[in-house]
């Protein structure tokens, strides 16, 4: 539902900051969408803002929005500028789900390569390497032990193949799903930041997200206290969720954001010195806000040329992880070959 909802609060703002009502534009809104779900949402919306609700409580009740959007459409009621905090909304969304493609577009190399590899080495290990295994034994030669090691896990993929591989892939997909729902997070994050290229992308892009969000909320007149807990609940990356949890916590103490950074262990490894220098002037000079959009588009240009960068980053990695499985792969099979034809030299 995520391309739907992002769909609907661009195609709201547009048509109401060309002046139609809210009532006729949710109807209107009702009409075009084609999406069965998300008619049925917007219909709901739409009946219980005829009944004198506000959009956003009516919005809160549909269990699709996140705080973050709640937020920017409470305040613009609020203070009267509706279609204004829509249309900065909807900006604010393409340009995270931008960045998001690309950091997914990214991924798509490593992540052929890798499956790639697996189906290759799936197929020796099933198919090639048993007929091979026994053209070895056969030589009754003393085998190294990179061959000992490959007959071992050769039998493992005759013996085990049929049920061993469809097990792997099980594993894969429900590591993913406990990566995504669960605590096991924080563990895949943590590598995730210490991979070349991808810790370096993440840091920017989430570092991107911090500066649109914060500065996009405070843009719209939420207070700096709600909308960091709207940053908090929106943040995925565990450690930049505890770290916002822990920032908010001194804000509300009435610590400025200079002795907040100083008071939180580890802040540098989450906000670069320059990123924390750039948000106390920005608060000290009263435009903090506007620092924060910038931080943003200066973060998402990072990220984007990261994103760029990315496959030529990996590629040395994986072709040297590739060169040295198949490398492996030959010497154990070709060194008793040699060994046995020496002999029959000599």
């Amino acid at each position: 539902m995520g391309k739907q909802r992002v769909a609907m609060i661009q195609s709201l703002a547009m048509m109401m900051n060309a002046g139609l009502p809210l009532i006729d534009a949710l109807a209107t809104l009702e009409k075009e969408i084609r999406h069965k779900a998300t008619k049925k949402i917007v219909r709901k919306i739409t009946a219980a803002v005829e009944s004198g609700i506000p959009l956003w409580r009516a919005m809160e009740q549909q269990y699709l929005f996140s705080p973050y959007e709640l937020a920017l459409v409470r305040i613009g009621e609020e203070a009267g500028n509706l279609a204004r905090n829509m249309e900065l909304l909807s900006v604010q969304q393409e340009k995270d789900r931008a960045l998001r493609a690309k950091v997914k577009m990214a991924m798509i190399y490593p992540a052929i390569v890798m499956v790639l590899m697996f189906i290759i080495v799936m197929g020796l290990g099933m198919f090639v390497l048993p007929n091979l295994i026994q053209v070895l034994l056969s030589l009754n030669a003393e085998l190294p032990i990179t061959t000992r090691a490959v007959i071992y896990i050769t039998g493992l993929f005759t013996e085990y193949g049929a049920i061993g591989i469809p097990m792997m892939l099980v594993g894969f997909v429900v590591l993913i799903l406990l990566a995504k729902f669960t605590r096991f997070r924080v563990v895949t994050q943590w590598l995730a930041f210490r991979v070349p290229g991808i810790g370096s992308l993440a840091r920017s892009a989430t570092i991107a997200r911090f500066g649109v969000i914060l500065g996009g909320l405070l843009q719209a007149g939420v207070p700096l206290t709600e909308a960091l807990r709207s940053l908090e609940d929106v943040t995925y990356m565990v450690a930049y969720k505890k770290f916002y949890k822990k920032l908010l916590e001194h804000i509300m103490l009435g610590d400025s954001f200079s002795k907040s950074f100083a008071a939180i262990p580890n802040t540098s490894k989450l906000l670069p010195i320059s990123v924390q220098q750039l948000v106390i002037t920005g608060e000290k000079s009263g435009t903090l806000s506007d620092t924060l959009i910038k931080i943003s588009e200066i973060y998402e240009k990072k990220a984007e040329e990261t994103a760029e960068k990315l496959p030529v980053i990996l590629e040395p990695m994986l072709l040297l992880f590739i060169g040295g499985l198949v490398g492996t792969i030959a010497f154990a099979i070709i060194t008793p070959i040699y060994s046995v034809v020496g002999n029959v030299g000599r």
